[in-house]
C-alpha cells in the first residue's frame, strides 16, 4: 500500500516509512498536487483536512481522514482502518526523511562518517540510496519497538 500525506502529517509519514510504506510527502505540496499524485499513482490520501478528504472521495481516491494529533493514535487508527503492520526492526524501513531505499552497509564503509562510540556499539548500518543518510539500530529503534508493541496491544485489546 502506498500513501500520500498532507503537510499536517509529516511525523506520520516518517513513521510509515520506517515500516516500509512508500509515502509521498512534501510540506509545501498544495491540495491539487496531493490529489493528482494520489489519483495517478493509486495512493491512499492521508489527511486531517475534512474538505480535502471530501474532495478526494468525490474524485474516487481512497482516503483516511486522520482524527488525532497523537502519533500513536494515528498509527492505531490506520492499523484498524487499513490493516497496516508496523515493523520493530529496520530491515524493511525506507528512509524516514526522503522515502529512499535503505541498503545494509559494512562498518568500514561508514567508519569515517560516524562517531567512534556509534561504531563500537553497533554492528549493522544502513545507508539511504537517495540522500546518503546513515542509520543504525540504536536507542531510537528500542523506543520504536516499544511503541509498536503498545499499538498492537491496544488494537488487540479493543477486539479490532
Amino acid at each position: 500500500m502506498q500513501f500520500v500525506a498532507d503537510a499536517m502529517l509529516g511525523k506520520l509519514a516518517r513513521w510509515l516509512r520506517l515500516s516500509g510504506y512508500d509515502v509521498y510527502y512534501s510540506r509545501n505540496a498544495k491540495d491539487e498536487e496531493l490529489l493528482n499524485v494520489a489519483r495517478h499513482e493509486g495512493r491512499v490520501l492521508l489527511t486531517r483536512d475534512i474538505t480535502l478528504a471530501e474532495k478526494a472521495r468525490r474524485l474516487g481516491i481512497k482516503v483516511a481522514l486522520v482524527e488525532s494529533n497523537s502519533i500513536e493514535d494515528q498509527l492505531i487508527q490506520l492499523k484498524r482502518e487499513l490493516g497496516l503492520r508496523y515493523e520493530r526492526t529496520p530491515e524493511k524501513a525506507l528512509c524516514p526523511g526522503c522515502n529512499g531505499s535503505l541498503e545494509e552497509v559494512g562498518r568500514e564503509e561508514v567508519a569515517e562518517l560516524l562517531p567512534r562510540g556509534v561504531l563500537e556499539a553497533h554492528k549493522e548500518f544502513y545507508r539511504c540510496t537517495q540522500c546518503g543518510k546513515i542509520y543504525w539500530q540504536g536507542k531510537h529503534w528500542q523506543s520504536i519497538a516499544r511503541r509498536v508493541v503498545r499499538i498492537e496491544d491496544k488494537v488487540s485489546s479493543s477486539g479490532k
